[in-house]
């Protein structure tokens, strides 16, 4: 013990011995709040005291947790200028010794800093995934939405059950576009597979969990001393089983000519390893877009329905336009997106009032950044700072309620307005800005319109019922949601009740003939336990 304690003391001294031979450039002019330790010292909630701050500080201001600086971006113009104009030194992330290069082997690509291997799965990853590419899986998402109505008709009796109907229904869209294989039932290998991955991720990754990911000086140690090390790589090396698992059976599936049209599909496809990228690596990408897009999809659509039921007018509004374009005898279809202006609306509305991310979206500088009259050096952690920007009354009225009609002149979807040269006419920044943009946000956002416009047409979406039969309250506030970085609404409970018996019984029929039709997957078609028929 009495080594590993002189060990430490020794690398401390020479990383801070060659650290003040370096002129370092401070933040010129920015404002900094007064705060020590950790993000978890912002409590409960971090949102909202970031929030305050932007209000109080302004445009900029910076934050020192512990030893690192962290400054949040909080107006549109900033983000236009520092994440996008300025993308080449504001793309990269922070440093990450045991999260990303150990805990994830350095593949995560979400986790991965700016750089050459970076930038080619980049390329890789939006070719696969644009607007064009993600309208190949609408057939899929029509499917599923029609199982998670009929899910909800037969199994929410105890006004618990849609909460985990809509994470079968968002996994089974993401698993489906990645690997072409559904995941029918919530109850499956598939899923805990996954999930348990990402709990055992989201448990590690937690700030605290690990000294090194701290006071990273300790990188410096032995590795023989690095006791957290063993245990970070076997994780690395179990997700590392379970994404290759999923890779391997997909490349059987193209070698026999059976494999539908789908992400990794067409990722080997690409002669990936001409470009130095490995097949692990790959199977990272991979398993990065089931992460990703899993949980945040489920996760608005969550809330969605919880704001739906809190604000009545709203929903009665969204359900009279898809009435009124839709009627009774069909269900919605993506055909139907141009005419349910209100539809879109609300979908940019949850996207608004509860962003993915309660800390923002955090970028690193590999050079100065220059905004105005301030500066910010090269090394530092720079956040879009998503709660100030979308609760900021001067451009969003009562920003703590959910009014979907402030939406109703934005036809567009968010990449368009995000590529807008003014900043000002953007939607929202749920997606990120910059060359760091969430690749999947096209695939997401048609998850998100043709779910709500089903379940909007097929249920009036209530309070639920307390023991007594009175009617109970729907709680949208922040105790509604999980403590931590990400936003994640509580189970809960709602009732979905039919419209009509017609609606209820046209549920029953369309998923009846969906199950014995499946649907095509680019050339292959799909049943409805996920395999490939002739």
């Amino acid at each position: 013990m009495a080594l590993v304690t002189v060990a430490i003391l020794v690398v401390t001294v020479v990383v801070l011995v060659l650290r003040l031979r370096k002129v370092r450039k401070l933040p010129q002019g920015l404002r900094e709040v007064p705060v020590a330790g950790d993000v978890t010292e912002l409590g409960r909630y971090p949102q909202q005291q970031l929030r305050k701050w932007a209000a109080e500080y302004g445009e900029l201001y910076q934050v020192r947790f512990g030893r690192q600086m962290w400054i949040f971006a909080n107006s549109p113009s900033a983000v236009k200028e520092i994440f996008d104009k300025q993308s080449q030194h504001s793309s990269s992330r922070a440093p990450s010794p045991v999260v990303s290069d150990l805990l994830s082997g350095g593949m995560r690509f979400l986790l991965m800093p700016y750089s050459a291997e970076w930038r080619r799965l980049r390329a890789i990853v939006h070719k696969l995934l644009t607007p064009k590419a993600s309208n190949g899986f609408i057939p899929s998402q029509e499917f599923e939405a029609k199982q998670l109505l009929w899910d909800i008709l037969t199994d929410n009796e105890n006004q618990k059950s849609f909460y985990m109907h809509i994470r079968r229904y968002t996994t089974s869209v993401v698993m489906t576009s990645t690997y072409g294989r559904r995941v029918p039932v919530w109850e499956c290998e598939d899923i805990r597979e996954i999930y348990g991955l990402m709990q055992e991720f989201s448990e590690s990754a937690t700030p605290g969990k690990y000294l090194a990911e701290t006071f990273q000086v300790l990188v410096y140690l032995p590795q023989w001393m690095q006791w957290w090390r063993k245990s970070a790589l076997r994780s690395f090396n179990r997700q590392a089983v379970i994404w290759m698992k999923y890779w391997k059976r997909l490349r059987a599936q193209m070698e026999k000519n059976q494999a539908p049209d789908c992400f990794v599909k067409q990722f080997i496809e690409t002669d990936y390893e001409k470009m130095g990228i490995s097949e692990l690596q790959a199977s990272f990408v991979a398993g990065t877009l089931i992460e990703a897009g899993s949980e945040t999809t489920s996760s608005a659509l969550n809330s969605c329905v919880k704001y739906l039921a809190a604000y009545p007018e709203a929903q009665a509004k969204a359900f009279a336009e898809i009435h009124r374009v839709v009627g009774e005898d069909r269900l919605p279809t993506f055909r139907d997106e141009a005419d349910v202006p209100y539809i879109r609306a609300c979908v940019k509305e949850v996207l608004r009032i509860r962003p993915v991310t309660n800390l923002g979206s955090p970028h690193y500088t590999t050079a100065d950044v220059e905004y105005k009259d301030w500066l910010i050096p090269a090394h530092t952690t720079v956040t879009i700072n998503q709660y100030a920007l979308h609760f900021d009354p001067a451009r969003y009225p009562d920003p703590d309620d959910f009014v979907p009609d402030r939406y109703l002149h934005h036809p567009l979807k968010a990449g368009a307005y995000a590529a807008h040269p003014d900043p000002y006419v953007r939607d929202h920044f749920d997606f990120g800005a910059g060359r760091r943009i969430c690749p999947g946000m096209h695939l997401a956002e048609n998850s998100l319109f043709i779910t709500i416009a089903c379940l909007v047409w097929a249920f009036e979406i209530l309070p639920p019922l307390t023991a007594d039969g009175r009617v109970g309250s729907v709680d949208v506030s922040d105790a509604a949601y999980e403590e931590g970085m990400n936003t994640l609404p509580k189970p809960s409970e709602l009732r979905f009740v039919p419209r009509s018996d017609k609606v209820a019984a046209l549920i029953r029929r369309e998923w009846q003939s969906a199950k014995e039709e499946g649907y095509m997957l680019g050339q292959v078609k799909v049943n409805a336990r996920g395999m490939m028929v002739d």
